[in-house]
């Protein structure tokens, strides 16, 4: 073989070598697509459709739909197992205890939430899984805490307590209802991109309507240096009132090009749809919290001597708020008024 056809093959060689990589790395995008897709068109119906008329919204929204779902299954990872709910729970397990008063306050909670009943009359299952949200407060007392041997009087205290006590998604099984919470997590990031882009539309109106009715008032004022009017008052007021409202147009009009720049065409819409559902943590957050707590829900400190138990608890922050959040397993008897049990 000459240098010529040496090199020549070299090149061809080459040339196919990448063009075999492209198609290998198309084949692979391809695919991670299709594994995708179900979760990218459940976002696009949640955040903005009309998105779909942008020809690669798929390929363009991938990353992003991959990054939230990745977290929303670190968040599902930080739970633990279902906490089993009822009166022998509350009597022997420490986390029962803290969230519920009592045993009836349990049972109260369980019987009264519709969604529970539905699902029993529905299903007909012997076991309900839900997810059971709460409000966790500290409040300030004074009450009787050991200290060593003694017991000593009016000492400062934190009561923590659980309230707001509310039951979402009742399923079959555990697994059955981390997998509805991963989808809901994932409508629930899609919604706020929607809400994001409501805000961004809301504030572009209320801008634009801000800029007539201080062109309506422009108008109206240099009508009047036209009139009789500046031969009966003096024209210095008027004067400085169209200096002002030219500012305030001037200003308006600044605030509405850089209100307008998010959302002028669909490739933006679009873009504000990627960039929250690729910051997912900013919408929502979870952190472990550990709490060392008496049978009386009085908050003990790691040293204290006093009978305690430490109990794991899951926070999540979301819109300005914060809940604890809980896996729950409970039996159909443990749901029942406290009348069709005893009948």
């Amino acid at each position: 073989m000459t240098n010529g056809q040496g090199f020549l093959h070299h090149v061809l060689g080459g040339i196919t070598a990448f063009a075999q990589h492209q198609l290998a790395e198309r084949r692979l995008s391809q695919e991670r697509l299709a594994v995708m897709r179900d979760a990218i068109e459940q976002v696009v119906d949640a955040s903005e459709p009309r998105i779909r008329l942008v020809g690669d919204y798929a390929d363009q929204l991938v990353d992003a739909v991959e990054t939230a779902l990745r977290y929303c299954e670190s968040v599902l990872r930080q739970l633990p197992p279902a906490l089993v709910l009822g009166g022998r729970a509350w009597g022997r397990d420490p986390r029962v205890n803290a969230f519920f008063a009592t045993a009836d306050d349990l049972r109260a909670t369980l019987s009264a939430d519709p969604r529970v009943r539905a699902f029993f009359q529905a299903s007909g299952a012997p076991e309900c899984f839900a997810w059971m949200l709460m409000v966790k407060r500290e409040t300030g007392t004074f009450g009787t805490a050991l200290a060593g041997e003694m017991l000593v009087r009016e000492v400062r205290q934190i009561q923590v307590s659980f309230s707001g006590h509310r039951l979402f998604f009742p399923a079959a099984s555990e697994a059955e209802l981390r997998h509805d919470l991963r989808r809901r997590m994932l409508a629930f990031l899609a919604s706020r991109a929607r809400e994001r882009i409501s805000a961004l539309r809301t504030r572009r109106e209320t801008l634009e309507e801000q800029r007539r009715q201080l062109q309506a008032q422009l108008r109206a004022l240099r009508g009047n240096a036209h009139g009789l009017r500046p031969l009966l008052s003096s024209a210095d007021p008027d004067e400085r009132h169209l200096a002002e409202l030219e500012q305030r147009l001037d200003r308006t009009e600044q605030d509405l090009n850089e209100a307008r720049k998010p959302l002028r065409t669909l490739d933006d819409y679009l873009e504000q749809v990627r960039q929250v559902l690729g910051r997912p943590e900013t919408c929502l957050q979870i952190r472990p919290l550990s709490i060392r707590l008496n049978r009386l829900g009085i908050r003990l400190d790691d040293d204290s001597t006093e009978p305690g138990e430490t109990i794991t608890l899951v926070e999540l922050a979301s819109l300005g708020e914060q809940r604890i959040g809980v896996l729950v397993r409970f039996a159909r008897e443990e749901a029942e008024p406290a009348s069709t049990v005893g009948d």
